[in-house]
């Protein structure tokens, strides 16, 4: 936590690197003083005060997620009481689950279920709008944010987007929005974390979204990732017309349109996954499975679901909103649910969460912030994996490495990926042991 500072702005937590470029202090600064731009080094979002109009009044920083989340006040303030899973949060049910509609199904990441959950939502009219992203069509490596209010916009904005994206810089158009009409968005935890506090700090944003859809995640590449990835394919940023990261079944396939032919890649997250494009926030982030949605969603990476080609979700269901509107749809035959408990919700993800919810003693040394509480206690072994993990991303940003991983064979890559994973994982598993009886 950032203490005594003189600049009351979102600068201190750029200038110690905890920003996660989510866009929260560019919509809710009251004098329109922030926005945010690409830094091309680092390759992620940050957020610029224009000195001449902020008047240091720190609204920007009381809203930030990226300097501190108390998740033992949030959940009191959201559930009505603490946690007391510390790996997966206060819920109500879990899931696996998929959409009914095998159109929607095939061309989502995993499932359908967002999708199919926002297209009911407004159809119904629980909601007049939804705050997701789709792939800019002038600039297609770089995301959009947008209110989408009808069924083809949202279907246009499915799939993930591996890439940084400052979801939260809509919260303005929803403050503007007119009278009574309510919205669902949807973001990964570092965006609903923020969506949270904002919330907190102004009660016509809380008044006017209802509905808060988390996605699990590990990371967010920098644009970075892409970048290098593109080149080691001799393709041109120019060229681009369109890029879909996931799609088209399960795991799904990369999709890059250029002016004069169409690729469809299926290996690419072992390049552009890699622990070689990590923002340096991501290290320090403790909450992999948005611990503050209504419902969280995520793959279903179990092993009865291997060879499962169309996707499928495991789903979080932490509140009565989110409960009844999943009943509702699966009563209705909008979409197919399969009650499972909270230890497959870990098996599903547990590499993930265990980089999420330990290694953090040394991480606190190393880069000498520690912004979330209630996290698991490292050991040796922790901080070994700690180290590996933080020296790995920290290559990254070295311009000379940049070129050597321009050509270095995939093989190598994943492999190096491989054996960090298989030592992490055996770890994480003995670590869950007690609590999952794995």
């Amino acid at each position: 936590m950032i203490k005594n500072v003189k600049n009351n702005t979102v600068e201190q937590v750029v200038n110690k690197e905890l920003c996660f470029g989510c866009g929260t202090c560019d919509a809710l600064c009251p004098k329109n003083a922030i926005g945010l731009s690409i830094d091309e080094r680092k390759g992620i979002y940050i957020p610029r005060v224009n000195k001449n109009i902020c008047n240091n009044c720190g609204f920007c920083y009381d809203v930030c997620p990226g300097y501190k989340v108390d998740y033992e006040k949030l959940n009191m303030e959201i559930f009505g009481k603490e946690s007391k899973d510390i790996l997966i949060g206060n819920y109500q049910d879990c899931y696996t689950g998929y959409s009914k509609n095998t159109k929607i199904r095939y061309n989502s990441s995993s499932g359908g279920l967002i999708t199919q959950l926002l297209i009911y939502a407004l159809e119904t009219g629980i909601i007049n709008g939804a705050l997701i992203t789709r792939m800019s069509k002038s600039n297609p490596l770089e995301p959009e944010p947008f209110i989408a209010r009808t069924k083809e916009e949202i279907i246009e904005a499915s799939k993930s987007k591996y890439c940084p994206v400052p979801v939260n810089i809509v919260l303005r158009e929803i403050l503007e929005s007119e009278g009574e009409e309510k919205f669902a968005v949807i973001g990964l935890p570092c965006h609903i974390n923020g969506i949270r506090k904002a919330e907190n700090k102004n009660h016509k944003l809380k008044n006017k979204i209802i509905l808060h859809l988390g996605i699990f995640c590990n990371h967010t590449p920098n644009f970075l990732g892409t970048e290098l990835y593109l080149r080691r394919l001799n393709l041109k940023k120019e060229d681009i017309i369109k890029i879909d990261y996931r799609g088209e079944g399960w795991p799904g396939v990369m999709k890059i349109i250029t002016s004069t032919n169409t690729h469809k890649i299926s290996d690419y997250w072992g390049f552009i996954g890699s622990y070689f494009f990590y923002p340096k926030r991501c290290l320090m982030c403790g909450d992999g499975v948005c611990e503050l949605a209504d419902i969280s969603f995520g793959d279903a990476w179990l092993p009865e679901f291997r060879d499962d080609n169309t996707g499928r979700s495991i789903i979080i269901s932490r509140t009565e909103i989110g409960k009844h509107i999943l009943q509702r749809m699966s009563e209705e035959g909008k979409i197919e649910l399969n009650r499972v408990n909270s230890k497959e919700v870990v098996q599903s993800q547990t590499l993930m969460i265990y980089l999420k919810k330990k290694n953090f003693t040394i991480k606190k040394k190393l880069l000498k912030v520690y912004p979330y509480n209630k996290l698991l206690r490292s050991d040796i072994i922790d901080n070994s994996i700690a180290l590996w993990f933080y020296f790995s991303t920290s290559l990254s940003s070295n311009p000379h490495l940049k070129i050597i991983l321009q050509y270095m064979p995939l093989k190598v890559i994943k492999v190096y990926c491989a054996i960090f994973n298989k030592f992490a994982l055996k770890k994480a598993r003995k670590d869950f042991k007690d609590q999952y009886k794995f």
